[in-house]
């Protein structure tokens, strides 16, 4: 009896490691159509209007989160200014904005996210979503559940206008180009480097827009694998 008791203690250590280890690493991932999925890079961004915005990118797949407040509570997409999209290996985007198409007949877009935690002062957000979205005929939707964001990099916030977050992101955006043009892809460190670069022209797009869609052209022709 003893050592069952023993034995229960040592698998309840272990397990709390491991749940320890998992939410002190900034991390960004979820399920897509059942299959688990997880961003190499991500970021979190707050505009002049106070929208959040949380996108997690594998070089191939994007999340993107927005949500109206940065406040912690559940925002229900169906009730709030909030919405989840995500775009595929294709390019083709699902979104929450979109509605099933009428012949189709499957569950209506909508989710939730749940922000736990917006730590402007150490710069970092953390929480958890689902949601069902369409691509823009209503004909095909992708199911995404289990999504959870802990400690994202928070960019662009604290600041007094939506121009001077665009000026940062540049700033940053231009010192990631230089280092990613001063390596090469043989060089160990390679990988780093780019996806560092892709951080940046990510959170450029997000603080700055894209009207003519060239930041997410080179974002699409980096290959940091």
């Amino acid at each position: 009896m003893k050592k069952i008791i023993v034995l229960i203690l040592v698998a309840f250590t272990f397990l709390g490691c491991g749940n320890q280890i998992e939410f002190n690493t900034p991390s960004f991932q979820a399920q897509i159509d059942g299959n688990f999925w997880q961003a190499v890079t991500f970021s979190a961004n707050i505009n002049s209007s106070g929208v959040l915005t949380i996108v997690g990118s594998d070089n191939f797949k994007t999340i993107t989160l927005e949500v109206n407040s940065t406040d912690p509570d559940i925002y229900d997409f169906t009730e709030t200014i909030s919405n989840g999209s995500f775009k595929d290996f294709d390019g083709v985007l699902y979104s929450t904005n979109n509605f099933p198409n009428a012949n189709v007949q499957l569950y209506p877009a909508g989710g939730i996210i749940d922000l736990k935690e917006v730590n402007i002062e150490e710069g970092f957000v953390s929480g958890e979503f689902y949601f069902n979205a369409f691509n823009s005929s209503g004909l095909t939707s992708v199911n995404i559940s289990k999504g959870f964001f802990y400690k994202v990099p928070l960019v662009g916030a604290s600041v007094n206008t939506e121009d001077l977050s665009c000026s940062n992101a540049t700033d940053v955006v231009a010192d990631a180009l230089v280092n990613f043009n001063g390596t090469s892809e043989s060089d160990a460190n390679y990988v780093n480097v780019c996806n560092a670069y892709k951080t940046a022209l990510i959170e450029q797009k997000t603080a700055c827009g894209d009207p003519d869609n060239s930041i997410q052209t080179t974002i699409d022709g980096l290959s940091c694998m």
